[in-house]
């Protein structure tokens, strides 16, 4: 490049505006904007790497054309970014751009640390863009100038690359022998079995814990049945119903009607509680108004559920659940129940799933349960196992358990090591090279996660080292920000 002082380049630029006015075979217009009009980074390097089975890393490098990624040019603010970042791995030191300006005006490029140095910018020529530059842009005429700051955003993280952390070391958790954790008003709640009794422990953030924040506690089993609805919190215990309706500090007992015993709390959708009954049928209680006006919360009347005609069985063991929007369909939510039947059948070697399709502008009573049936197909199905967990995460579900039913006395199996997916509201199951599980440091007895408002994913686990891990998909944070 050519360096030249601000004030010859200004003297440059009128010497030959003023050659073209006085040439008398042609007639020039001259303009006194000065404008960016469109901005691209043409082609950028990029480096990728890898690590192999045996632990080999290996870094590669390629050119790629950058010019999909758009570039908004605020002419107010005069600034110029990309919302969308380049991939991780780009070196943002050595780039080409494209610039078009506003009837050719001159463009140059302002000097990294000499204030009053400029070049000619040359699209074929290399630009550092590893911190903000500065393009100034001289009209025809020579009177306007506009200078332009330009920001170009690189990824620091692959977009589909899990990013784990071990946030903290909790000795209560790992002195637990299960636990339930809840995600509520920006707060985590962990219902666990602590020195034989259910405990609720709340964090705001996961730095600091109330470890007595429930003024009363439960048996030794009662985090597993407990449920949040509404922003309320429900444990059942000892054939007892309880609520909280002020974060799990204070609790009463809820009189119910049923028309089956309840044996397990199972988990909640946006209306509805959930329940199974001691001879493993689903029940189903539905808070709201009575024709006289008077409320009655979820919990107080139970029904048992609808279903499908099939002669399978409802899960009855291992149970999860997760509730989650209908995509492209408004005002309307899916919950799934997925675990296994009592007794374990070895000809069926993989979980029972059932689901319920809720439409908010029709009774709720209308819906039902429907047995996800895939005939004779064993390819992707959900294998049978223990302590699943089932999140809601980037329009997907995902799913993580400790063990498979057939490995779970085997000791040389590593716990909570497979992460599963589904993109089809749980018909198939599969791994994916974005979703893992963490693995640094990572050997608990059981874990519970939960998704905050952040897109991030947080793992509670018992046992072990009593981690608190946070994790996320940078591409699910991106879309969501």
């Amino acid at each position: 490049m050519k360096q030249i002082k601000a004030i010859i380049m200004l003297l440059a630029a009128m010497l030959i505006m003023a050659s073209c006015t006085s040439n008398s075979n042609s007639e020039t217009t001259l303009y006194g904007e000065a404008a960016i009009t469109a901005f691209s980074v043409s082609k950028a390097i990029k480096y990728t790497t890898t690590e192999s089975s045996d632990g080999t890393i290996t870094t590669t490098k390629s050119t790629y054309t950058a010019t999909s990624y758009k570039f908004v040019i605020d002419q107010l603010k005069h600034e110029i970014y990309n919302p969308d970042s380049l991939p991780a791995g780009t070196d943002p030191s050595r780039m080409l751009c494209s610039i078009s300006s506003f009837h050719n005006s001159i463009v140059l490029l302002k000097d990294k640390t000499e204030a009053d140095t400029y070049y000619y910018y040359s699209s074929t020529d290399s630009i550092d863009f590893s911190t903000p530059r500065t393009f100034r842009v001289i009209s025809s005429d020579g009177e306007g100038i506009t200078d332009y700051t330009v920001k170009v955003n690189v990824h620091g993280e692959e977009a589909d690359k899990f990013v784990w952390s071990n946030e903290y070391y909790v000795d209560y958790f790992a002195e637990m022998k299960g636990l339930k954790a809840f995600y509520q008003g920006g707060k985590f709640y962990i219902f666990g079995n602590h020195e034989g009794k259910t405990n609720v422990v709340m964090t705001p953030d996961g730095s600091e814990y109330d470890y007595e924040h429930s003024k009363q506690s439960f048996s030794a089993d009662a985090w597993k049945n407990t449920a949040l609805i509404g922003g309320d919190f429900y444990v059942f215990d000892d054939n007892k119903l309880y609520v909280s309706d002020d974060d799990a500090v204070n609790w009463k007992s809820v009189e119910y009607v049923t028309p089956k015993p309840i044996k397990q709390l199972i988990g909640a959708s946006t209306f509805e509680l959930y329940a199974l009954s001691t001879d493993n049928k689903l029940l189903v209680s539905e808070g709201g108004f009575h024709d006289d006006g008077t409320y009655e919360a979820p919990g107080t009347t139970w029904l048992e559920e609808n279903y499908d005609e099939t002669t399978e069985p409802l899960p009855s063991e291992d149970l999860a659940m997760v509730c989650y929007p209908v995509y492209m369909a408004d005002n309307s939510e899916q919950v799934l129940l997925v675990g296994n039947a009592e007794p374990y059948n070895s000809d069926h070697d993989y979980a029972y799933i059932w689901r319920k399709i809720i439409d908010f502008d029709y009774d709720l009573s209308w819906g039902h349960w429907n047995y996800m049936n895939r005939g004779d197909a064993t390819l992707f199905n959900m294998p049978r196992v223990k302590d699943l967990n089932l999140l809601y995460y980037g329009q997907s579900i995902i799913a993580f358990y400790s063990s498979t039913v057939d490995k779970m006395d085997d000791p040389t199996q590593s716990k909570y090591s497979t992460m599963l997916q589904s993109r089809d509201n749980g018909i198939t199951w599969k791994t994916s090279s974005a979703y893992t599980m963490p693995t640094k440091d990572f050997a608990p007895t059981m874990v519970s996660g939960v998704v905050d408002d952040k897109n991030n994913i947080w793992l509670f686990c018992a046992g072990g080292e009593g981690n608190v891990i946070k994790g996320y998909l940078p591409r699910v944070v991106w879309e969501n920000k």
